[in-house]
């Protein structure tokens, strides 16, 4: 590994941590050493600010898949009385219940120096119906596709976790 760090080199290493927010996995992917990269953060405000955008947008993604992992659930195999294989939703309520106080806390922190905008509501409202509307038409689909082939809804059967 190089401690001269081409531009693209940068680039590739910035999108890694992105992705992984992992500085050794990201500076190895990247073909560039941890050291010059973090002489280059300590050097470098533009680089500086490039490191923490993906550290936090790698943050971003693992909240994104948290919250939605918490909101739909995973689906697990579920073994039948009569030993065929199903399918059943399990959910992390634990996960879910610790989201929802971070989330309840962030308002509340938010609430004492916003002002409403009915515009937004509104557009929060309107965003909330149409993703509604996309879990409804995808559940219609598994329904309809679980009859189709025979197998009953399995979604009762979930453990509780």
């Amino acid at each position: 590994m190089s401690d001269t760090v081409s531009e693209e080199c940068l680039r590739a290493f910035l999108d890694h941590l992105a992705e992984t927010s992992n500085v050794s996995v990201a500076a190895k992917r990247a073909g560039v050493s941890r050291s010059a990269v973090y002489r280059l953060r300590a050097i470098s405000p533009a680089f500086s600010n490039g490191w923490q955008s993906a550290i936090a947008t790698g943050y971003d993604e693992l909240e994104f898949r948290m919250l939605k992992t918490a909101r739909f659930g995973t689906l697990k195999p579920v073994k039948r009385p009569d030993g065929t294989i199903g399918r059943a939703t399990e959910y992390d309520d634990a996960q879910g219940l610790k989201l929802l106080m971070a989330y309840k806390a962030s308002v509340e922190k938010g609430r004492t120096d916003a002002t409403p905008d009915p515009l937004a509501a509104k557009g929060a409202r309107d965003q909330l119906a149409a993703t509604l509307e996309q879990i409804r038409q995808r559940l219609d689909t598994a329904i309809g596709t679980d009859k189709a082939d025979g197998s009953p809804d399995d979604q009762s059967a979930a453990a509780p976790t």
